[in-house]
């Protein structure tokens, strides 16, 4: 768990102190909406990665609200991956349009 730890900073701008959990949230969260433009199927996977590394940012800087909409998302997240990867009849058209 020292990943998660707040005490790892991965760099300071303007008086900043960016953990390195917050980077690499920011990364995969960046990553996730870039594929999700392109229509690729690892925007999911990417989105649960950054929804763990969010709820894990949230619990040690005491958002609690935050927190548990961080479940929220990693749940609709699932179910979208589920979805995406398992179309009905009518949605497969939709998404292959969308490529």
């Amino acid at each position: 768990m020292e990943f998660f730890s707040i005490d790892n900073i991965a760099f300071t701008l303007f008086g900043y102190a960016s953990k390195l959990s917050e980077l690499f949230g920011l990364i995969t969260g960046t990553i996730a909406v870039i594929l999700s433009a392109y229509a690729n199927l690892w925007s999911w996977p990417i989105g649960i990665v950054n929804v763990v590394l969010s709820f894990f940012l949230f619990y040690q800087v005491q958002l609690y609200p935050d927190m548990f909409l961080q479940v929220f998302f990693f749940v609709t997240n699932i179910l979208g991956w589920w979805r995406w990867a398992n179309p009905k009849e009518g949605e497969a058209i939709c998404i292959k349009n969308s490529r």
